[in-house]
């Protein structure tokens, strides 16, 4: 599962478009830097 430290480097992987979120989306303290990783790529 994806998290604010392995967002970047797993969603810039060449033929993946997308990741599984799971626990991490349920507090925004959590959720948000995954956001603001997909959001540079």
């Amino acid at each position: 599962s994806v998290n604010g430290d392995n967002a970047t480097a797993l969603l810039g992987c060449a033929d993946v478009d997308g990741a599984l979120v799971g626990g991490a989306s349920l507090t925004a303290d959590k959720f948000v830097p995954i956001i603001a990783a997909a959001a540079t790529l």
